[in-house]
């Protein structure tokens, strides 16, 4: 699998050819990232991401070498030159190993994996996974967990992994959000324990505004049992549904996860024709 899958990445201010993307600026060093959504050729939620990327960049003591006019101009032109319809882009700052290693900022397409439309209406299965990301509020990649839970769910054949952390705590998805609904509330781990997803602020904005009960309270291992359904939120899966942890049922069809899937959708969607208007 190639990281970059365009024709061309935007590279410290130059567009060059995917066949020369430089993958030490993934693998080696530090890096701050977001991934980006790109739906009818708008860019998701842009303005949120890029202030996540900063807030990365404060936490994790990085200066970010960029404004944000210049990153969102280079998003744009990395998806008008590369014709993006519909597909993900990734943002890195590369840091570089010591301190007097220059940045390397790009912008590039990479290859992604939306549900299907069976996975929304059945839900997906996952597993637990007992550690957590150092910083979790931090979007820094983290090759070995990451690499070291991919190898799981490929050897499960489960969706994604839910994380617990050493208190026993229900953290986060390994690449998204997660949410549980017990006796007609909806869970979720506050930050600083998870990354402050996009996905996550606009559901639980959703709640606020549907009149949802809502607790930004991390869950225990212990008390899945009680749970009635849960779903994970993120770039690539908006509000996807859960149908199983290990080898315990949840209902993938609950009335609370439908009803902030489709208001998600309505988010999503009101976004996308504000910037098509423009």
């Amino acid at each position: 699998m190639h990281e970059c899958t365009g024709q061309r990445f935007f590279h410290n201010g130059r567009m060059q050819d995917c066949r020369e993307f430089p993958l030490s600026a993934v693998y080696e060093g530090e890096a701050v990232y977001e991934v980006i959504r790109v739906v009818r050729g708008v860019p998701l939620f842009l303005e949120d991401h890029l202030e996540r990327l900063y807030h990365t960049g404060r936490i994790s003591g990085r200066q970010i070498p960029a404004t944000r006019e210049e990153i969102t101009g280079s998003v744009e032109r990395v998806i008008r030159e590369n014709g993006v319809r519909e597909g993900n882009l990734k943002i890195i700052f590369n840091f570089g190993k010591g301190t007097t290693a220059p940045v390397r900022f790009l912008v590039y397409r990479v290859e992604h994996l939306y549900p299907t439309a069976s996975q929304y209406a059945e839900g997906v299965p996952c597993i637990l996974y007992h550690g957590e990301r150092p910083r979790p509020e931090a979007k820094i990649i983290h090759q070995g967990l990451r690499l070291t839970i991919y190898q799981k769910l490929i050897s499960t054949g489960r969706y994604e992994a839910l994380l617990v952390n050493r208190e026993g705590y229900l953290t986060e998805g390994s690449r998204s959000n997660l949410f549980l609904v017990r006796e007609g509330t909806i869970f979720t781990a506050p930050a600083p324990m998870v990354l402050p997803g996009i996905s996550r602020k606009y559901v639980l904005q959703l709640c606020r505004e549907l009149g949802i009960p809502l607790e930004e309270q991390a869950v225990r291992e212990e008390d899945l049992p009680q749970t009635e359904a849960l779903f994970l939120t993120g770039t690539s899966i908006n509000v996807l549904p859960v149908s199983r942890v290990e080898e315990r049922s949840f209902d993938p069809k609950h009335s609370m996860v439908r009803k902030l899937m489709e208001g998600y959708g309505k988010i999503v969607e009101r976004y996308i024709s504000s910037k098509l208007e423009v």
